[in-house]
């Protein structure tokens, strides 16, 4: 949980940096995405603080009871999830430091779009972006994690210590936020590259082909920490995916596609719902 806070208060500080640094220098292209800064600003802000008051939660929610951990059967869990009970025990630990470690890589991934010298002019817009799907992927996931209260992998272990399968935390196996923020991170990235790009055609499904690495190497270490069971990975994976991808392209300008109110004066004046495909 340590490391979802971190990467949390990291993006929340180059986010306050950024209001504080100077002016962002205007670029000679049109506008890729239109921001309300005055309103998402500080909404995202507040974001990260529910974020942290959720992550705190997390930490600090109960976990299985010695009654319970007695009664698990690994052989009672669904045939797709059982391999994640059945994992080498003594490798748990490094698999864990491996995803933390492949998570906060994952984290800094969208910084490479700065090498783009069209990109880099709206540095300040991406971060504003990247802030704001952090902060709503983490919300989902406490969201979620909270209510949720399925056991970890490792409580149906035999060889794990009675003492860290009843410890707190031991309910939160769905979802993977540890995926989820890796999927938010990557698609983010291609994503935007891409609009920026639109040049690319279909060759920017190579781009959203490759964001899925960093997330399936996230999920496979958890996986194999005995943290999560494959369907916690698989749903932490989409849900983050689907952040990273939907926070830019509703904000962007001049979409070709999607639902739209369009003023109209004559005779009589109103608004036209316009779907386009």
């Amino acid at each position: 949980m340590l490391y979802f806070k971190r990467n949390t208060f990291v993006v929340l500080i180059l986010f306050i940096s950024s209001v504080c640094s100077g002016q962002k220098i205007k670029s000679n292209y049109s506008e890729v995405y239109n921001l309300d800064k005055k309103l998402e600003l500080p909404l995202t802000i507040v974001l990260f603080g529910a974020d942290f008051a959720g992550f705190n939660h997390l930490a600090n929610k109960s976990g299985v009871d010695q009654h319970e951990v007695q009664l698990l059967n690994a052989n009672n869990v669904w045939k797709f999830d059982r391999i994640a009970t059945k994992q080498k025990a003594s490798f748990r630990e490094d698999a864990q430091s491996i995803s933390d470690v492949a998570l906060n890589i994952s984290a800094l991934l969208p910084g490479i779009l700065a090498l783009d010298e069209r990109i880099r002019e709206d540095w300040f817009d991406i971060l504003l972006l990247y802030g704001e799907t952090h902060a709503i992927n983490s919300g989902i996931y406490v969201s979620i994690a909270g209510f949720s209260n399925r056991a970890r992998p490792f409580t149906y272990h035999p060889e794990v210590p009675l003492s860290e399968k009843t410890a707190n935390e031991t309910r939160n196996a769905f979802f993977s936020g540890h995926v989820s923020s890796a999927a938010s991170a990557s698609f983010f990235m291609a994503k935007v590259y891409s609009d920026y790009h639109p040049g690319l055609g279909n060759k920017k499904y190579w781009l959203f082909a490759a964001a899925l690495v960093p997330p399936s190497v996230v999920g496979y270490f958890r996986v194999k920490a005995m943290k999560h069971f494959p369907s916690d990975v698989i749903v932490g994976g989409v849900i983050g995916a689907s952040v990273g991808i939907l926070v830019p392209h509703l904000h962007k300008t001049n979409k070709q596609h999607g639902l739209s109110m369009i003023p109209f004066t004559g005779s009589f004046s109103g608004l036209k719902l316009n779907y386009t495909f």
